[in-house]
C-alpha cells in the first residue's frame, strides 16, 4: 500500500512538472515526461491491485533465501560455516539440492552486482547467470531490492526458523 501511495504522489509531481514545461516553453522535457506520464497511465494501479504485494515467506522461500545469499552471503546467518557447508544446510532445511538453490542464487547474482558492491566491498562479486528472471525470482527481487540488510534478514531468520533451523 505505501508503493501505491509513493507511485501516485510520483504521477502528480510530474503532471505538475509537465505543466511547468508547457507554460515555460520546456520543449526539450516535454516529450520525455509525456512519456514517462503515458506509462504511468497504461500501468492500471488502484487500490484493489498495489504495486507491491505483501510476499509469502512460505511459498517463496528457496527465492528469498537465493536472493539474500545472493545479495548479502551467508556470513550473517551463519557465520562459523564456510560457503559449501552454509548452501549445504540451508538445503537440507528448505529439502531441496545445493545445486538447486546455487543456481537460484545465481539468477540473481548478476542483478544484485551494484547494490552488493555499495553495501558489502568486502564480498566477493559472482558474474552470475545474465537472464532475465523468473516471475517469481522477480516478484522477490522486486519486493527486496529496496529494503535493507535487516529487513531481509528477519524474513529469511523466519524462513529458517521455522524449517528448524538456528543460527550459530
Amino acid at each position: 500500500m505505501k508503493n501505491l501511495l509513493y507511485f501516485k504522489e510520483l504521477n502528480k509531481k510530474l503532471k505538475n512538472i509537465q505543466k511547468i514545461a508547457i507554460k515555460n516553453k520546456y520543449n526539450e522535457i516535454l516529450m520525455p515526461l509525456r512519456e514517462i506520464l503515458e506509462v504511468i497511465d497504461k500501468s492500471n494501479y488502484n487500490d484493489k491491485n498495489p504495486i507491491s504485494n505483501e510476499i509469502n515467506l512460505e511459498q517463496y522461500k528457496t527465492q528469498i533465501l537465493a536472493y539474500y545469499l545472493s545479495r548479502f552471503d551467508h556470513y550473517d546467518i551463519y557465520p562459523n560455516l564456510n560457503q559449501n557447508e552454509a548452501l549445504n544446510l540451508i538445503a537440507n532445511l528448505l529439502n531441496i539440492k545445493k545445486s538447486t538453490l546455487r543456481l537460484a542464487r545465481d539468477y540473481f547474482d548478476s542483478k544484485t552486482t551494484k547494490i552488493k558492491s555499495k553495501e558489502s566491498p568486502y564480498l566477493k562479486i559472482r558474474k552470475g547467470i545474465d537472464m532475465p528472471l523468473g516471475k517469481k525470482a522477480q516478484k522477490i527481487f522486486d519486493y527486496y531490492n529496496y529494503k535493507k540488510r535487516p529487513e531481509i534478514t528477519k524474513d529469511v531468520l523466519t524462513i529458517l526458523r521455522k524449517n528448524n533451523a538456528t543460527t550459530t
